[in-house]
């Protein structure tokens, strides 16, 4: 048995996109609810979930992400702008890719994979 350690950040990130799809196969098979319904359900489900609300993953930050340059094109435009943050200042950041990995972690995939590693052997 190896000893306790920190998640990495990969390892964080499956978690979470394991969640969300959790979280899909939760509402998607919800009775009489409306699609709409459904949509919202999700939709507030990931948000409680980013919150720290969820009792099977912890919350996360969520902070914009901006280009340095950012703030003075808006500036130069009369325009707000988003705050800016520093990556050092944040351990263990999961998103940037998290649309790209999104489908990685389908469940439907996973099962059509493993039926397909066993024909294969």
């Amino acid at each position: 048995m190896s000893a306790p350690r920190e998640y990495t950040e990969d390892e964080v990130r499956q978690q979470f996109l394991e969640h969300v799809w959790e979280l899909i196969g939760y509402w998607r098979k919800l009775p009489n609810k409306t699609e709409r319904e459904k949509m919202e359900g999700l939709a507030f489900s990931i948000l409680s979930t980013l919150d720290g609300s969820s009792a099977s993953i912890c919350g996360f930050i969520v902070a914009p992400s901006t280009n340095p340059e950012d703030m003075q094109y808006h500036i130069d435009n009369g325009e707000n702008w988003y705050a800016q943050n520093h990556e050092s200042d944040i351990k263990c950041d999961i998103g940037g890719c998290l649309h790209e990995l999104y489908h990685n972690f389908d469940p439907r995939k996973r099962h059509q994979r493993s039926q397909h590693q066993e024909i294969e052997r």
